[in-house]
């Protein structure tokens, strides 16, 4: 359930329209029996009778590989359909955000959430990734890991200092903000010195101490 009310604080009404759209037409009755509980056309065809323009393809991808509320059931070079995993959790998602059941939200959970998604986490994971798949690192690419260190670092640890308060509610950017971190650490770590070791000691090169 966490996940959904990450995914509608991300996309806001577009995300809850969505969402709505796929409940009521994973509920249409059908001619025949259907591959999945609704279509990608189906889906659009019910978007656009609220009288609104919008392709979901983005905010359904990331329901299916982030989220996993839904799965491909079928799929052909013109029909895509979707079955949905957890029916009970994306109606409760939808009538919270309705105002019909809704749960307060600790006001400090949603800053903590808008500060984290500000930092741009995700692209951040994948170019520190990238740093630490380089076989050598150019100066530039030090450069780099230096700024994310000094800049994004810091603001990214008083983040998770707060956050460990309201695991429940933060599970999910705790997780992605601890991944950033590992990565971090392994974007650092030259593959010249491998024994070098991080956040706790400092790296010993040839007699020299050098600040991390």
């Amino acid at each position: 359930m966490e996940s959904l009310r990450g995914f509608l604080e991300r996309y806001g009404e577009k995300g809850y329209i969505v969402l709505k759209a796929i409940l009521e037409e994973s509920q249409s009755p059908g001619r025949g029996p259907k591959p999945g509980d609704f279509s990608f056309r189906g889906l659009r065809a019910r978007i656009a009778s609220y009288g609104l323009e919008y392709n979901p393809s983005l905010l359904l991808a990331r329901l299916e590989r982030e989220y996993g509320v839904i799965e491909t059931s079928f799929r052909s070079s013109n029909q895509h359909w979707w079955r949905i995993r957890d029916r009970r959790s994306v109606e409760k998602a939808v009538r919270e955000y309705e105002g019909a059941e809704e749960e307060p939200l600790d006001p400090r959970v949603r800053v903590l959430r808008i500060q984290f998604w500000s930092l741009e986490p995700e692209r951040l994971l994948k170019r520190l990734r990238r740093l630490s798949s380089l076989r050598s690192q150019t100066p530039r690419d030090r450069r780099a890991i230096r700024e994310i260190a000094f800049e994004i670092l810091p603001l990214l640890a008083r983040f998770l200092e707060e956050a460990y308060n309201y695991e429940e509610q933060l599970e999910r950017e705790i997780m992605l903000a601890e991944e950033i971190l590992s990565e971090a650490e392994k974007a650092l770590a030259s593959p010249s010195q491998p024994k070098a070791r991080l956040l706790g000691e400092d790296a010993r090169i040839g007699g020299a101490r050098e600040p991390v």
